[in-house]
């Protein structure tokens, strides 16, 4: 009966499933360029799935923070590499189910670019779409904390597009209400996209040390393709 039900839905309950899930990371800052190699830097990231890209922005509203944009174009930010986390055995319903309850908890007004950012969002979808975690890497900015706060600036990240800092200007402010991205120019350069890696949560200087010899053996293995 199931499986009458899909035809008669026209087949929505399967669009996702078997789908791959990409974590697409970009540079919020050129000094990414300087400290990459040490495993830590100010990321934004994003998940692609079925050719959309989920991610999180703050505003002033209790309302989802959750919002879409087009894949590797996320707005004031510079792609640097994509890493597939893997298929989902999700269907549509069961993302967009999943996607709106994590708006419930990644509101707008609740965002925090060391306690809830974008990477959290992004490893919550990830570990729900495929049971994956997402480079430990691609957070660990805010892993330090309030060691750090205080030498970072309060707006650093991509803005949701219902945040004031967008709709305050027009031209701007429109283009992502029509589209669902932000006018800006793209950064020059493809990227890297990266084989399938299985990820898993570490802990301790074992689990730096695995995290390091991680990146390195992807950067290896993007290099040789």
């Amino acid at each position: 009966s199931s499986s009458k039900e899909e035809r008669m839905s026209g087949g929505a309950g399967r669009k996702f499933r078997g789908s791959r899930v990409v974590l697409n990371v970009y540079d919020l800052s050129p000094v990414n360029s300087y400290v990459y190699d040490f495993g830590v830097g100010a990321f934004h990231s994003g998940v692609e799935i079925g050719g959309t890209e989920y991610t999180f922005g703050g505003h002033e509203s209790s309302s989802s923070g959750v919002f879409t944009h087009a894949p590797k174009q996320a707005p004031n930010a510079q792609f640097r590499i994509s890493i597939d986390m893997g298929e989902t055995d999700k269907s549509n319903t069961d993302i967009s189910a999943e996607i709106a309850n994590l708006g419930n908890h990644f509101r707008g007004d609740s965002y925090h670019i060391i306690l809830q950012n974008c990477n959290h969002f992004a490893n919550e979808l990830c570990m729900r779409t495929t049971g994956n975690a997402i480079p430990r890497w691609v957070n660990r900015l805010a892993g330090y904390g309030s060691m750090v706060s205080c030498l970072l600036p309060k707006k650093l990240g991509v803005p949701h597009p219902d945040s004031s800092d967008v709709t305050s200007q027009s031209t701007v402010g429109g283009m992502y209400r029509k589209s669902g991205a932000a006018s800006y120019t793209p950064f020059a350069g493809q990227g890297l996209s990266l084989g399938q890696v299985q990820m898993g949560p570490v802990s301790g200087s074992a689990g730096e040390k695995g995290d390091q010899e991680e990146r390195r053996a992807l950067l290896a293995r993007a290099a040789a393709a």
